[in-house]
């Protein structure tokens, strides 16, 4: 769980602007979700990670993969974005899949995020309802990758997330 608290402070630094040197404080490990926050004040971030549990096809080399939700100043509460050790291809899409449950991330370099800010949300509340989430995606060398993650504990990161974002704007 250190590694992933750690690749969590790498992951914030390569989210955040290049001007500005961030640290993530942890806010807990929730089973395969942590909870963090960078930021000070009016400024502070709270976001929930987790590493997939598998990684498909696994004959490949994915790099450092992360599911990644943070809190907003935006229309939605939270903003979700995946990232790979790898490039996307060219306009290609992400697909997120929660049981029944479907949503598409548009992807940029080795980054994606939900193409329907609106869907927030429903993301949310599906993470929170579902046991698995399965992310299909198209490398620029043409790969197909799939990979799953464990809902284990995103309810109560998610939760701690929505705590801090509150005491933050208290401040």
């Amino acid at each position: 769980m250190i590694k992933m608290a750690l690749s969590a402070t790498a992951l914030v630094f390569l989210t955040a602007s290049a001007a500005q040197a961030v640290t993530a404080k942890s806010l807990g490990q929730f089973s395969d979700w942590s909870a963090a926050a960078y930021g000070q004040g009016d400024t502070q971030r709270c976001f929930i990670m987790s590493k997939p549990s598998t990684e498909e096809p696994s004959s490949l080399r994915h790099g450092e993969v992360f599911f990644f939700m943070q809190t907003s100043d935006g229309e939605s509460d939270t903003e979700s974005s995946f990232q790979t050790g790898y490039d996307f291809a060219k306009n290609s899409v992400v697909t997120v899949t929660i049981g029944d449950d479907s949503f598409r991330m548009l992807t940029e370099g080795n980054n994606a995020w939900l193409d329907q800010l609106e869907r927030e949300p429903a993301l949310l509340a599906a993470m929170r309802a579902g046991s698995s989430m399965t992310l299909e995606a198209r490398s620029v060398r043409g790969n197909i990758t799939t990979y799953s993650f464990s809902l284990a504990g995103v309810t109560a990161a998610s939760r701690m997330m929505q705590r801090c974002q509150a005491g933050a704007t208290q401040s």
